[in-house]
């Protein structure tokens, strides 16, 4: 189960929306055409939402945003953990648990052995799992863009984040 709070979330939706806006608002400006205005009885009056449609709608955001960093980071971490144990296992089996120096086979115990297979499991898996949960950022990024300005055009946030160039 995801364990990120609902503060956190929020802060990994702002911090995405404020970095994308910085590239765009660095940008040259776009040209535009001008589109004759069309009468405000033309379009129908925005429906009335309370706090809790918005509370809703920002808890939706958040758990959609989370949930794409945990589905892109779920197989990563599983797959480099495993690997990353079984290279360390045997990385430390070779140096005797010292993870640096090689140790000849004269003075390699069994004990040293285990101990080293279970030293270098845990020290390569636990890095390796860690850099692969990196790999959940970008999709983060890009869903907790489009959740923000989902809820810029439902009425909830004021600002939409500017798309880049």
């Amino acid at each position: 189960m995801n364990t990120i709070s609902r503060a956190t979330a929020l802060a990994t939706l702002a911090l995405a929306a404020t970095t994308l806006s910085m590239g765009a608002a660095n940008a040259a400006p776009v040209q535009t055409k001008t589109v004759a205005a069309t009468p405000a009885a033309d379009k129908p009056a925005p429906a009335a939402s309370s706090d809790a449609d918005r509370s809703a709608a920002i808890d939706a955001a958040v758990a959609a945003t989370v949930g794409a960093y945990g589905n892109a980071t779920h197989d990563s971490q599983l797959i480099a953990t495993g690997v990353g144990a079984a290279v360390g296992c045997g990385v430390g089996a070779v140096t005797g648990g010292t993870l640096t120096v090689l140790t000849t086979a004269g003075t390699l115990t069994p004990v040293g052995v285990l101990g080293g297979c279970i030293l270098g499991g845990a020290a390569f898996g636990g890095l390796s799992g860690f850099a692969a949960g990196l790999t959940g950022i970008p999709p983060a990024v890009a869903t907790a863009t489009d959740q923000y300005n989902k809820l810029h055009a439902e009425g909830y946030v004021a600002a939409p984040v500017p798309t880049a160039p």
